[in-house]
């Protein structure tokens, strides 16, 4: 097979430029004087026609889908699958670890003292800054009591002239004399007239019974 490989290299120039071998039905070459089993191609040197369709100049090489292939159309799944969620994350704290020995509070005493000394200090520092302001905001204060209290005097003095004792003691007089009704009369809610009749009436027989005449001797 190498020395007739060797043979077709340099028997090449009495072959065609454009085509070196011609295809047999039994797969077998011969160029020149020598024979090949196997075809041999190099490149750029061979203009040799597939039997591919051509439409004018240009090759067709789209190859088409066969319309005999059908999709099968999208369908939803008979079995639902339950949704699944992400777990939650866990929200950790990390502290920092504590010591074994654990430092109490000290002095709690004097601080409280302190506290109460500041406090103090504090509010005399308040007063002296503040001291004209709140004299008259007192000051204001005490004015308008007194307006209220002249005014309360004078509102009774003005009531004590416009009094007059001969009216109050015949106002007096007449709700003693009134004469009140009673609303029922034998059990019975009867008009003011009606029970005022049957009063009356009632007095006079008592009235007559106590001045029925007697015989005398």
């Amino acid at each position: 097979a190498a020395a007739a490989a060797a043979r077709y290299s340099t028997q090449q120039s009495n072959c065609d430029p454009n085509i070196v071998s011609c295809l047999t039905s039994d797969n077998y070459m011969q160029c020149g004087t020598g024979s090949i089993h196997s075809i041999k191609f190099i490149p750029r040197t061979l203009n040799i026609d597939f039997g591919m369709p051509t439409r004018g100049d240009l090759i067709r090489n789209i190859i088409e889908i066969p319309a005999t292939t059908l999709i099968p159309p999208l369908q939803e799944p008979t079995n639902r699958l339950p949704i699944q969620y992400d777990s939650p994350m866990l929200e950790k704290s990390l502290d920092l670890p504590t010591n074994e020995r654990i430092i109490e509070k000290q002095a709690v005493n004097m601080l409280r003292v302190r506290r109460k000394k500041m406090k103090k200090h504090q509010r005399k520092k308040l007063r002296k800054k503040m001291k004209f302001i709140m004299e008259k905001v007192r000051l204001k204060r005490r004015q308008k009591k007194e307006k209220l209290f002249q005014a309360e005097l004078i509102a009774k003095i003005k009531e004590a002239e416009a009094f007059d004792a001969k009216e109050y003691v015949n106002e007096k007089l007449s709700i003693l004399n009134k004469k009140i009704l009673p609303r029922t009369f034998r059990g019975e809610i009867l008009p003011a007239e009606m029970i005022k009749q049957f009063l009356d009436e009632k007095r006079a027989t008592k009235e007559a019974k106590r001045n029925k005449p007697r015989l005398t001797l």
